[in-house]
């Protein structure tokens, strides 16, 4: 059994929300203001898998993970992998800033929805740069990567905000963790949708169960991730449906 703690984390109307899976099995989750906080909190050995941007690029080509992710995902899974912003748009001071800049410097406008998630982008960029121990245990993943992985390289059929979406993707976890329906349900039950969205919780869900995973059976788009210009790997991890069955 693994020794380890693992986080899953998404970004939520009240911060960020985070399930945590302990060594013993248990599941417990949480409300944070800031990724720091949690960081903070957890130990060095343990594992934070989070779904934002983290290795960020200033290339006219995009990021080679976001690619790849929409290629794996297809259509219309592949509307989920936002472009990330280029680094120098992270000091724009609004929108039509950093339209200008990305559009500069890669030829195509930064998107309203890559905006909105920008402030968070931020926080995590920072607190990626400043921090060892951030460096050494978190990692960027995308919640439908995760579940393509985990169902076998299948991109999931419905959205998940829809109940035929999220009813798909708690049958694919609950190969892996046959609790997850009645843990979906009771953490539902037990948070205000105007803080924590279900979508978040099952995100969080699949990001934790793949950080639970042993990190030498990880994959990761690319095979071989660049760094960015701080250092940061540009990188989407997940793990393959068939290394739980061991």
């Amino acid at each position: 059994m693994s020794s380890i703690t693992a986080y899953g984390v998404d970004g939520c109307k009240a911060g960020w929300f985070c399930i945590a899976i302990y060594p013993s099995g248990e599941i417990k989750w949480f409300i944070f203001t800031t990724l720091s906080e949690l960081v903070t909190k957890v130990e060095d050995s343990d594992y934070i898998f989070v779904d934002i941007p983290i290795g960020l690029s200033n290339e006219v080509d995009e990021r080679i993970c976001d690619k790849e992710a929409r290629r794996k995902l297809g259509f219309p899974r592949s509307s989920s992998v936002f472009r990330a912003p280029v680094r120098a748009a992270m000091d724009a001071r609004n929108y039509e800033e950093a339209k200008t800049i990305s559009q500069k410097i890669t030829g195509r406008a930064l998107s309203k929805q890559t905006w909105a998630i920008v402030p968070k982008i931020r926080e995590v960029d920072g607190m990626m740069r400043g921090s060892v121990k951030a460096r050494r245990i978190v990692r960027e993943v995308h919640p439908e990567i995760c579940f393509w992985a985990l169902a076998g390289e299948k991109p999931m059929t419905h959205n998940k905000k829809k109940q035929k979406g999220s009813g798909e993707r708690i049958a694919v976890l609950e190969e892996i963790r046959p609790s997850v329906g009645g843990e979906f349900r009771q953490i539902c039950n037990s948070l205000p949708r105007k803080k924590v969205a279900p979508d978040d919780i099952l995100d969080a869900m699949v990001a934790a169960i793949t950080a639970s995973a042993d990190p030498e059976t990880l994959w990761s788009l690319p095979k071989q991730p660049m760094r960015d210009s701080c250092g940061l790997p540009m990188e989407m991890v997940y793990a393959p449906k068939e290394i739980f069955a061991k």
